[in-house]
């Protein structure tokens, strides 16, 4: 698998490296510090599979660099990378053809598990657009009317770990709670949310969008 990463930051991208390496068996990383570096090395190598871009970098805007990306190389999927989380910024990204928001403070498995996801032909974005949805969402957040479809404040607290990339295991101990009653809530949040699985809960949080 051939991934581009873009990022001015020579100390990210030496950081990153290793972590990307372990997508797949085979990997091979590509770096670029400029959009112009960008364009040029998705011209040059064939068949990159995963753009990871930083938006601050040289030459960068987001209103025409993704949509050059999306239209010169569109099987390439693009996650971005950025410390910026707001909500405009990230909705701006999305709409714009990203198919992932990876904030900079992640961790560096909860990355993983956001590109493995990416990769896999899902969308990711952040827990904090979850937060506060693109449009009302009454009966999936905890509408005062108390909809049974609501979600309650711990339902919120394991998706958001879930998103995260942690197994119920870890988010048992974040919380400080039992790998039962994680399990039980995930139940929960499945029935409400209309899904059946871990995948399908992360890509819920697109219905924001």
């Amino acid at each position: 698998m051939r991934i581009l990463l873009a990022d001015d930051h020579v100390m990210v991208r030496d950081g990153l490296r290793p972590f990307l390496m372990q997508l797949a068996e085979s990997t091979e990383v590509y770096e670029a510090g400029s959009f112009d570096e960008v364009l040029e090395t998705l011209d040059r190598v064939d068949g990159i599979r995963l753009v990871l871009l930083d938006l601050r970098m040289p030459g960068m805007t987001v209103a025409q660099g993704l949509p050059a990306i999306r239209e010169r190389h569109p099987l390439a999927r693009i996650a971005v990378l950025s410390a910026v989380t707001e909500r405009k910024q990230i909705l701006e990204a999305m709409g714009l053809g990203a198919a992932g928001y990876i904030p900079k403070r992640l961790s560096a498995q909860a990355m993983l598990s956001a590109l493995r996801l990416i990769i896999a032909g899902e969308r990711y974005v952040p827990a904090a657009l979850l937060e506060e949805p693109a449009r009302p969402a009454p009966s999936l957040y905890g509408a005062p009317d108390n909809s049974e479809r609501g979600l309650t404040a711990r339902e919120r607290e394991i998706l958001d770990l879930l998103r995260e990339g942690l197994p119920n295991k870890l988010i048992a101990r974040r919380l400080n709670v039992s790998e039962v009653t994680v399990k039980s809530h995930l139940c929960h949040v499945f029935r409400k949310l209309g899904v059946q699985n871990r995948v399908q809960a992360a890509r819920f949080t697109m219905a924001a969008e």
